[in-house]
């Protein structure tokens, strides 16, 4: 005799025959059952949809800071490789002036800030969020006007100082329309 063969009792009397397995329920179904629901599920769908919208139309509209701060940091890339060469540093720290003029042009009306300069130029940069103090603005004008020997021998700290004061301003700046 088997081992398992001991654990089940006979049914040498044959009422066990007549039982029958418990019958199981049916599947329950995900469909919602009341039409609330449904009206739940296309709000919803429609609220992300909404939301995905717009954050696509921001990320579209903000487009501009992004490539400008990754031409800042190529900037500063130049500014950090060329120590020695004082023509490619005069020729980057030139380009800050212009990278900051045409990241406002790419938002506000050509009418209002091509024309700027100097101190008007300052205090629109200050009155969108700038940072930028009568030592920043100086070393804009230095870096925009001057001959590129007197731009090249600005000093290291007040460069970093100045591409802090470009990246603060692009990342933050807020335009009234």
């Amino acid at each position: 005799m088997s081992s398992t063969a001991a654990l089940v009792p006979p049914d040498s009397s044959g009422q066990l025959k007549p039982l029958q397995e418990l019958p199981l329920p049916d599947m329950v179904s995900y469909m919602p059952q009341t039409i609330g629901w449904v009206f739940v599920a296309v709000v919803l769908l429609v609220a992300i949809g909404v939301a995905i919208w717009f954050a696509r139309r921001r990320r579209e509209q903000q487009r501009y800071r992004r490539v400008a701060l990754t031409e800042l940091a190529s900037i500063e890339a130049s500014l950090a490789a060329t120590h020695a060469d004082r023509e490619q540093r005069a020729s980057a720290l030139a380009d800050i002036p212009r990278l900051i003029k045409r990241t406002a042009l790419a938002v506000v009306p050509r009418e209002q800030v091509a024309a700027l300069t100097g101190g008007e130029w300052l205090a629109f940069l200050q009155r969108t969020h700038g940072r930028f103090d009568a030592r920043s603005g100086a070393l804009l004008a230095l870096a925009s006007y001057a001959p590129p020997e007197v731009v090249a021998a600005i000093p290291d700290d007040d460069a970093a100082a100045l591409i802090g004061h470009t990246r603060d301003w692009i990342e933050h700046h807020h335009v009234e329309v």
